[in-house]
């Protein structure tokens, strides 16, 4: 008797022990989100300069890829006076400021694969880029001269980073952004995008594409990305043309910028979208997940854990789950408290309802 007694306590012993290191593996691989989505996809985050002289330490515990926030947009890197000295009106000259310098030595040296954002978009793309001679007036040029000069920004751009970043993984570039109308049914008009004014058509778009894939460096892959892509008409807009972009060979992949509320869309609208940009067969990354909180944070945790719980049920075509900060304090919108992390890097409710996607 006293030996069963003694056996079954050795074996208490050893299921209590299992229980405690089954416990230990679970709260250490659930501590990053980084290694609690293993497997499935990469945790991204934009960061900014700023936050790379005090935030290291957050961002590669929690982070395996990095979107430069404002550092790669066109206003960042087109050099006008370099342009306007050698550019024979066709060649614009691209250089990175130490801004850009800092993120992209930070992404080189820790080894965290980086996303590029972007190439083509109506905001934040200096308007002497598209005229005569790089002045800041004057006339447009036609689209003869701004097709040599978009293929020129986007070589030059990949060229630069390989000769000052030669061991940087570039692993995804959002080729063009924006490029539709803020709830779809078109493309953005001239009124609102110089690209327009030139073109009048989508051929930018096609031509964008099809300079990115002849000069991108191997293995990084081209995206379309856009805002408010869930909604019905914009979501048949990104569609459409990614179809059409596929055909081609010069897409792959869609973004969703993915700037939510807890108010809209619903959980079910953005689901949807999300699996009909995945029925094209393409890639699909969210780019720049946020949440407006609006007073209800049990109600952001609840979205949160929805868009990653649709994004597991895609991963084997989703790369990356990108969140578009790391805290509240440096978000774009941080009044609205949209991020898993709070002011101070705390974690919040979101943070653990994400967890339980990765755990379940």
């Amino acid at each position: 008797m006293r030996q069963a007694r003694i056996g079954i306590f050795l074996i208490f012993l050893l299921c209590l022990n299992l229980v405690q290191s089954n416990f230990l593996s679970f709260l250490q691989a659930s501590d990053s989100l980084k290694d609690a989505f293993q497997g499935k996809f990469k945790i991204g985050t934009s960061v900014s300069p700023n936050e790379l002289s005090y935030g290291t330490d957050f961002i590669k515990k929690h982070f395996n890829s990095i979107t430069p926030e404002n550092e790669l947009k066109p206003d960042s890197i087109l050099d006008q006076t370099g342009s306007q000295q050698s550019g024979n009106n066709v060649n614009p000259k691209v250089s990175f400021r130490s801004g850009t310098q800092t993120t992209l030595r930070f992404c080189e040296q820790n080894k965290i694969p980086l996303r590029g954002h972007t190439f083509v978009w109506h905001a934040q793309t200096p308007e002497w880029f598209f005229k005569e001679n790089f002045q800041q007036s004057g006339n447009f040029v036609s689209k003869d001269i701004m097709n040599q000069r978009l293929e020129n920004f986007i070589k030059n751009t990949f060229e630069l980073l390989k000769k000052d970043y030669p061991q940087l993984e570039v692993y995804a570039y959002d080729v063009c952004n924006e490029v539709f109308q803020g709830g779809g049914g078109g493309l953005r008009p001239a009124s609102e995008s110089k690209w327009m004014q030139v073109y009048g058509s989508d051929e930018y778009i096609v031509n964008a594409f099809t300079y990115a894939r002849k000069y991108a460096p191997s293995g990084c892959k081209l995206y379309i990305n856009d805002f408010n892509e869930y909604m019905n008409a914009k979501t048949q807009n990104i569609y459409d043309m990614a179809t059409k972009l596929k055909q081609k060979g010069v897409i792959d992949g869609i973004g969703m910028q993915s700037h939510l509320g807890v108010s809209f869309p619903s959980a079910q609208m953005y689901a949807s979208a999300l699996d009909k940009f995945a029925s094209t067969g393409l890639e699909v990354q969210i780019t720049e997940l946020d949440i407006n909180q609006e007073g209800n944070e049990q109600a952001q945790a609840s979205l949160y854990k929805e868009v990653f719980s649709a994004a597991v049920k895609h991963a084997n075509q989703i790369p990356a789950v990108t969140l578009w900060g790391t805290h509240d304090a440096v978000s774009w919108i941080k009044d609205k408290n949209p991020l898993p992390f709070g002011t101070n890097y705390e974690l919040k409710k979101a943070y653990y309802s994400i967890m339980q996607v990765a755990g379940a």
